[in-house]
């Protein structure tokens, strides 16, 4: 056993810092609880049939006036090939929405996914699985302009007075594109799993502005790609108690993130599918104005029952420059249900 963790961390840390590239997205603590937003090839890839999930997250409370807001949820079908020859074959599709808000102007953020994988079984057993996925989305940002004032509105007491300035659209609708590549053994009970991915392959278009007539503004903001890199192992050391280190790192443009922690499954004696999860991570990451240093410390408990899993997680900040001093911290909540479970419920991609 020490073997197979000595491989896993070699490997994982040969992956990454072979990656030699620069996230401008929001980054969720949970990310396994919504697996196709880090990697779209892991759709359907879970024990059972379905899976759905829901995730909130509160970030930057008193950081600023207006914090960041996020709710998603996501519905996962896998279903296997009816043929003997690809018996151990599967695919997977699924649909997902991630509503996203910000700032006193009222920034919306609005995503619609459908998520598309095919999982290719490499033995006759099963135990090596390469898995390929595709992602289509369709997205849509917003600002609400009631709330930002101009210096003509002011008419000596207030801001009273109609402006005018030639504001640009307040809607931009654009589509989005992924695609994804994931590797899974299974060996005895335990599980290794690698997988890269990148997203906004197509590079959309962000600028309220671009190519307005109202504002003849000819300027462009496209969304980088961003390139994600996972790893993780599940090791049972008994069938009480399992533990899943993991690292994923996220690229996009000038910013990276790298997530390294993991995970403890602890079954409650006499409840044969319910169990506590606990779990710590350090994230660390450089943006254009510093340096790669760790910057946030995540704690997460996590209780199943039956098919359910419900999981809270609590971001601490450890450096000054995040505002974190004047904050309490960021909160992530999530809840994912498992239909028609098949075998071990502990077996399959992390759930948080």
């Amino acid at each position: 056993m020490i073997r197979e963790i000595t491989i896993f961390f070699t490997i994982s840390c040969i992956f990454f810092i072979c990656i030699e590239s620069t996230a401008q997205d929001f980054s969720y603590t949970q990310s396994f609880a919504h697996t196709s937003t880090l990697n779209p090839s892991m759709t359907g890839l879970h024990n059972g049939q379905y899976k759905t999930s829901l995730l909130y997250r509160n970030q930057w409370i008193r950081a600023v006036e207006e914090p960041f807001t996020m709710i998603g949820g996501y519905v996962d079908l896998r279903s296997k090939i009816p043929i003997k020859l690809v018996q151990n074959d599967a695919f997977g599709i699924g649909l997902g929405f991630i509503s996203e808000s910000q700032g006193i102007i009222e920034y919306k953020k609005n995503v619609f996914n459908i998520n598309a994988a095919y999982h290719k079984a490499l033995d006759y057993n099963g135990d090596h699985t390469l898995s390929a996925g595709f992602q289509l989305g369709f997205m849509q940002n917003t600002v609400g302009y009631e709330n930002i004032t101009f210096f003509d509105q002011f008419d000596g007491n207030g801001f009273n007075l109609a402006t005018n300035e030639d504001l640009p659209r307040n809607a931009l609708s654009a589509t989005d594109l992924g695609v994804g590549i994931s590797y899974q053994y299974n060996f005895d009970v335990h599980l290794f799993a690698l997988g890269a991915s990148v997203f906004h392959a197509n590079s959309p278009e962000l600028s309220f502005g671009a190519q307005d007539q109202s504002t003849l503004s000819e300027y462009e903001n496209k969304l980088y790609r961003k390139y994600v890199v996972f790893s993780y192992y599940q090791w049972f050391i008994s069938n009480d108690l399992s533990l899943t280190p993991r690292i994923i790192t996220k690229m996009q443009g000038p910013n990276t993130l790298t997530s390294v922690g993991g995970t403890a499954r602890i079954r409650l004696s006499g409840i044969q599918e319910n169990a506590v999860h606990f779990g710590m991570f350090v994230h660390s990451g450089k943006t254009v104005n510093s340096s790669f240093k760790p910057h946030t410390l995540s704690l997460l408990a996590g209780y199943e029952f039956n098919n359910f899993n419900l999981g809270l997680s609590y971001d601490l900040g450890m450096v000054n420059q995040y505002n974190w001093a004047k904050s309490r911290g960021n909160f992530e909540l999530s809840l994912t249900y498992f239909g028609l479970l098949e075998g071990n419920s502990g077996v399959g991609c992390p759930v948080f």
